[in-house]
């Protein structure tokens, strides 16, 4: 049997596969007082996390007119057909579940998928008076890069809005003005109207803070792709500099 132990508010609760009858769970709890316990490391995905896709696949389901089930193995299918790896299970209790870190990177997945496909995903968390509602945004492990799938489809950082403008998150004057701007030397995000005008409002450390954003640098490689997106800017761009050789898109960025 499969449980998993978590310590929630000072105390200790063990989650039992819901399948298991009490004869079974009464067992597991006379071998846990006897001490009869062997502690093992496993870097299995939480439950959280697996909450988390189930919540994703819900909800995105919805939108497109999936059941949870259906579209978790369809884009299942395609991420590890995409990544090279195993089909596996969300589930920590399943002997083929996948690790924390595919975990979170197959939620990022999800969003950069979303985002590509056209749909502003919002995610219901939890029952009853805990129920919340979270954004793309709230729940991406990787803040960079759900900032670049945004810049890459022209799609609001902040509220999912379409069309949105390219922002300039460093102050553009800093390197001579746009006739300079080389898509290289400042960092950027993508922003409605709405709160690319709100940004310089309040300045862009409060802004960042309040929305718990933070702009990305970008390479060549994906400045010449941008540069196709929002077509009057990176006008000092130099192609020359994609020559000799591809460049892996850089998606972390410089602090």
């Amino acid at each position: 049997m499969n449980i998993e132990i978590i310590e929630e508010d000072g105390k200790l609760k063990i989650y039992f596969p819901h399948d298991k009858n009490i004869q079974e769970i009464k067992e597991v709890l006379e071998k846990l007082r006897k001490g009869e316990v062997e502690v093992i490391r496993t870097d299995k995905l939480s439950l959280d996390q697996m909450k988390m896709l189930w919540s994703i696949f819900k909800d995105l389901g919805d939108m497109i007119g999936y059941t949870r089930e259906e579209l978790r193995k369809e884009l299942e299918n395609e991420y590890c057909s995409e990544k090279g790896i195993e089909y596996f299970s969300i589930s920590p209790s399943k002997k083929d579940s996948c690790s924390k870190e595919i975990a979170t990177d197959f939620i990022t997945w999800l969003i950069e998928w979303s985002i590509k496909e056209g749909y502003n995903l919002i995610v219901h968390e939890g029952k009853g008076q805990n129920r919340r509602i979270k954004g793309a945004r709230e729940i991406c492990p990787d803040v960079n890069r759900y900032v670049i799938a945004c810049l890459r489809s022209k799609v609001c950082a902040v509220c999912g809005r379409i069309e949105a403008d390219l922002h300039h998150v460093d102050n553009v004057n800093s390197i001579g003005g746009y006739e300079f701007d080389d898509g290289l030397k400042t960092r950027f995000m993508s922003l409605c109207r709405e709160h690319h005008s709100l940004a310089h409002s309040i300045g862009q450390d409060e802004f960042d803070k309040r929305f718990i954003l933070n702009g990305v640098w970008l390479n060549p490689t994906l400045v010449s792709e941008l540069k196709k997106v929002y077509k009057n800017h990176f006008k000092a761009f130099d192609e020359n500099l994609l020559k000799g050789g591809e460049h892996k898109i850089n998606e972390t960025s410089k602090n």
